[in-house]
C-alpha cells in the first residue's frame, strides 16, 4: 500500500513543480505585455523577461525540491 501513497506523491510534486514553472513564465509576459503597452514591443524586453521567468520558475523548483526532503 506504500508504494501506492509514493507513487501519487511523486505525481503531485511533478505537477507541483511543472505548474511553478509554467505559471512564472506567464506571469513574466503577462508583466512584458503592460510594460510593452508604455513603451512599444521590444524583441529584447521579450527575451529578457522569458529569461526572467524561466531562472524565477526553477528557483522556485529548488527551493520546493528542499523544502520537501
Amino acid at each position: 500500500m506504500g508504494s501506492k501513497n509514493d507513487i501519487f506523491y511523486y505525481l503531485s510534486l511533478l505537477t507541483q513543480l511543472g505548474l511553478t514553472i509554467i505559471f512564472s513564465i506567464l506571469i513574466c509576459i503577462f508583466i512584458y505585455k503592460v510594460i510593452a503597452k508604455f513603451i512599444g514591443e521590444n524583441i529584447f524586453l521579450f527575451v529578457f523577461f522569458i529569461i526572467l521567468g524561466v531562472v524565477g520558475g526553477f528557483y522556485n523548483v529548488y527551493k520546493l525540491i528542499l523544502k520537501k526532503k
